[in-house]
């Protein structure tokens, strides 16, 4: 059963794609929020007590307060990048800039660089 976490401040965005990954894949596990610092905690807290990390996180670029890189900073200073490293972390983004590309190909705890909307063929690639 896959473990899927998706940290969108975009209700509607959040919402879809959490629909989607339900009817697609109905045995997954999914955990979704609204605000960067709700799901860092859940992460951190999932961490440090050693329970199953989720297997992919659908994390948004651009939120208030901190935005998808800052909130991978936090993780990996807080339980280092080999403690994520099992974590396959896309990057989401409606955002058309050239830098949100770069840093997201740059960055080596993301898998991938998804550009919103999410479409069903990109959600089948990511989850097998």
């Amino acid at each position: 059963m896959k473990r899927i976490l998706i940290i969108d401040d975009d209700e509607i965005f959040e919402f879809i794609t959490r629909e989607l990954v339900i009817e697609l894949y109905p045995e997954a596990e999914v955990k979704s929020f609204l605000s960067s610092t709700d799901g860092l905690e859940y992460l951190q807290s999932v961490l440090s007590s050693g329970n199953q990390i989720p297997d992919i996180l659908l994390l948004d670029i651009r939120m208030p307060i901190m935005d998808g890189f800052e909130l991978l900073d936090e993780l990996a200073k807080s339980h280092g990048p080999s403690g994520i490293a099992h974590l396959r972390i896309y990057m989401l983004t409606s955002s058309l800039d050239a830098k949100d590309y770069r840093m997201s190909t740059e960055n080596p705890l993301v898998a991938g660089f998804i550009s919103k909307p999410l479409e069903v063929d990109k959600l089948k690639s990511i989850m097998e």
